[in-house]
């Protein structure tokens, strides 16, 4: 039996802030990781001279923690923005590529000209969404669903067109269901705060820059790729503090503190816990500690997808990949729900004369991808693109990463029930946190931001 302060579950991105958090304040702790690895979801490979990301590919800009975690680690001068000449993302419709239209701020229209000269939509469409000028926000309604939220300011044109695709496709989820105070709670602050949010969007404060520079990256990765990341904070972390392979069994009290049997029958005690692992895969193991929170966390939904890489010769691809991606609209009736122009959002991506492409299966819209074996996947994306992207002959590399359960998805209410969970916790079983994928975060400055509130949590009184 080993003792600890705390013990950190959970070697993902938010574990590892923790961790990193509670290394900082000097306080003892040991780190349980179920699989061999650390990082989580960040899975960074090389494979023929192309950089391959399985999991997320960037850091976003608007949240400060991400950024500010890489330039405390020393890889400040590592980070890459994304492509500052290319940044259109286009929208599949029928079966053609329509760039957003300059100004778009996701699903919010800010630029008149380049909306109203746009073939993405309809004319109806257009005027729809421009009625968000006069139709009154509603104030204090509580929580609705993304395309609730945007038919009711947008149309049913948006929701189609911005809603399920981009808006919905980022967290792989379905648009009806998907909470958007949790997902884009910027969106109903501004109709809250100007009742439109084109207005609000004008209303922004605006960062002046000297002439003819070019806006800031909205995203960033790291050099060699987002690994960098994982490996900076594991070296920040003692080695006898890291214990994979890992699972735990389940917990129980130990005293003022509690005992976590683990894998091999080892055991550790500890005065805090903090829970950074997947809610479905850590909710057995609370049930005999912590029962109501344990049903809680395992009624939270995932959904599975799969990314699929493919390298081509440049000569064998005529579109030129001059932007970040794509995304497909589910009435499109493709299985390939995004496609990412890899080497063209980032540099060092794909070795000279070669392109790197990166689709996403699976989803809340496709859930049985996952039986698709890894040469179907391929095959899939690579058929689907020919006609989309004029591809010739058969990709030089392949790659694919599956994460079945590896979404959350933050339906209608999330964050109602994640308050009435830690009211519970901070009842029941005092000193132990839960925080990561599916509590509160979904992204890699989210779940810094919350692996730190956690580990700051579990460290008062200590």
């Amino acid at each position: 039996m080993t003792k600890t302060t705390v013990a950190v579950i959970g070697g993902g991105i938010s574990g590892l802030a923790a961790a990193f958090t509670l290394q900082k304040r000097g306080i003892p702790y040991v780190l349980v990781e179920a699989g061999p690895a650390l990082g989580g979801v960040i899975r960074t490979e090389t494979r023929d001279g192309f950089l391959l990301e399985g999991g997320p590919d960037s850091i976003l800009a608007q949240k400060p923690e991400g950024l500010a975690l890489c330039r405390e680690l020393g890889l400040g001068e590592r980070l890459v923005p994304t492509n500052p000449d290319d940044r259109s993302v286009y929208i599949l419709r029928g079966g053609v590529l329509h760039p957003l239209p300059e100004g778009m701020m996701l699903a919010v229209p800010t630029k008149v000209g380049p909306f109203l000269r746009s073939r993405l939509f309809s004319w109806p469409g257009k005027l729809r969404m421009g009625l968000d000028l006069l139709i009154p926000g509603r104030d204090g309604c509580g929580d609705e669903s993304i395309a609730s939220f945007l038919r009711r300011r947008f149309g049913q044109e948006a929701v189609e067109r911005l809603g399920e695709p981009l808006l919905a496709g980022i967290h792989s989820g379905d648009p009806e269901r998907l909470s958007i105070l949790a997902t884009f709670p910027r969106f109903r602050g501004l109709e809250e705060k100007h009742g439109s949010l084109v207005r609000g969007m004008w209303r922004a404060p605006r960062h002046p820059r000297p002439p003819g520079s070019r806006p800031p990256s909205a995203f960033y990765s790291l050099r060699c790729g987002l690994r960098e990341l994982v490996d900076a904070l594991v070296l920040r972390i003692p080695r006898e503090a890291i214990w994979t392979k890992m699972p735990v069994q389940h917990l129980e009290r130990s005293g003022s503190g509690y005992r976590l049997h683990l894998h091999r029958q080892e055991t550790l005690d500890a005065d805090r816990v903090i829970v950074a692992a997947p809610a479905p895969r850590i909710a057995p193991a609370l049930e005999p500690l912590a029962p109501d929170a344990s049903r809680v966390l395992a009624a939270i939904p995932f959904a599975s997808t799969a990314t699929v890489l493919v390298g081509y010769r440049s000569e064998d691809v005529a579109h030129p990949l001059n932007g970040y991606g794509m995304v497909v609209p589910k009435t499109e009736r493709l299985r390939t729900a995004a496609l990412s122009f890899v080497s063209s959002k980032y540099p060092g991506r794909a070795p000279e004369g070669h392109v790197l492409l990166r689709g996403f299966l699976g989803g809340s819209r496709d859930p049985s991808a996952l039986d698709l074996t890894d040469v179907q996947m391929v095959e899939t994306v690579a058929r689907e693109m020919t006609q989309i992207l004029g591809l010739r002959g058969r990709p030089v590399m392949t790659q694919v990463f599956r994460w079945p359960l590896g979404t959350p998805q933050l339906e209608v209410g999330h964050l109602e029930r994640m308050d009435a969970l830690e009211r519970l916790l901070a009842r029941e079983t005092p000193g132990l946190v839960v925080t990561g994928a599916g509590i509160r975060s979904t992204g890699i400055p989210d779940s810094v931001a919350e692996g730190t509130r956690a580990a700051q949590a579990a460290a008062e009184g200590l």
